[in-house]
């Protein structure tokens, strides 16, 4: 879980985690999840996600946090879009309309205000069990005591396969002393993810949270 493993998949193409439609789940549960409220919206570990186009539609400004500048830049790309570059903080921000998204360690980042809006879809299940504590505590100090957001795990017998994606089972939630989660939905997806039973998996689950800050 070296950074140099990050930008080589990207160098590669070897994205599988990335989507080419918008999360499902996104549409059915961010309503209740964010309450309508109009606010930004932080995406961490974002990639080139098509869920921030999304969620800028809906009136929210997006601000994701990327690990690769070559995904940055294919995001804006891919759109259409020229971004404004700013390269004067610790990490270089690309905007353009509703979205700013800044290349860099997702632990480097510390913006001077705090979010009541955070979507995880690929960033906790992209790091192994000892990187996830870490992870979770410098989240909370990015968000308002209360924030409230919409977290997507993978759920599967660790033990069959090497990650990631990683499994991230409800038990580990349950100690989670910065968040609360509570369970919107839960999927068994092994039959749209072949690639994951050509590996072994003998089940596969996707499971939607409710998060909010302590």
């Amino acid at each position: 879980m070296e950074k140099d493993f990050w930008h080589e998949r990207w160098q590669r193409n070897e994205i599988g985690f990335h989507r080419d439609t918008v999360h499902p789940a996104l549409e059915k549960h961010w309503s209740a999840v964010s309450r309508d409220e109009p606010g930004p919206v932080l995406v961490p570990l974002c990639g080139k996600s098509l869920d921030m186009h999304w969620l800028a539609r809906q009136g929210h400004k997006v601000v994701g946090v990327e690990l690769d500048p070559g995904a940055v830049k294919a995001f804006f790309g891919e759109a259409g879009l020229a971004p404004d570059v700013d390269e004067t903080g610790p990490l270089t921000s690309y905007s353009a309309g509703d979205i700013t998204l800044f290349a860099g360690d997702f632990f480097d980042f510390d913006p001077p205000g705090r979010f009541d809006l955070v979507y995880d879809r690929a960033a906790l299940i992209a790091l192994p069990a000892r990187m996830r504590p870490r992870y979770l505590a410098h989240l909370a100090t990015l968000l308002q005591p209360g924030a409230r957001g919409m977290l997507i795990t993978l759920e599967y017998p660790q033990a069959c396969m090497a990650g990631p994606p990683f499994s991230v089972l409800p038990e580990e939630l349950k100690e989670v002393r910065e968040f609360a989660f509570d369970c919107l939905a839960r999927n068994d997806v092994l039959e749209a993810h072949p690639r994951f039973a050509d590996k072994g998996l003998p089940w596969l689950n996707e499971a939607e949270y409710l998060l909010t800050s302590r």
